[in-house]
């Protein structure tokens, strides 16, 4: 009872004709991963979308705008750190020359 890398016993006896049935095998786990993933990103897409369909705007930028009128040193202070933060991630390494 001799068994192959593919688990099954005298597999390896037909020459080409197994390694193009894992081969196919193979294909088709991959192709129903495939579908699998894209069916999943496709439907949270969609949820996001719809999400974002739901959200007034202008009614975020109005309570912005009246937060940063009522607190402007806090709107201030949060401004300079948002934009330290985001330069410190685009910032080049002194490195490159």
């Amino acid at each position: 009872m001799e068994e192959t890398t593919s688990g099954a016993p005298g597999a390896g006896s037909e020459g080409g004709g197994d390694a193009s049935s894992r081969f196919g095998k193979a294909k088709d786990f991959v192709n129903e991963k495939y579908e699998a993933a894209s069916d999943f990103t496709r439907s949270q897409y969609n949820r996001a979308k719809e999400k974002m369909e739901d959200v007034d705007f202008g009614a975020i930028t109005d309570q912005v705008r009246s937060y940063v009128r009522s607190n402007p040193g806090k709107a201030l202070l949060i401004s300079v750190g948002v934009g330290f933060l985001v330069g410190l991630l685009l910032r080049r390494d002194g490195d490159d020359d």
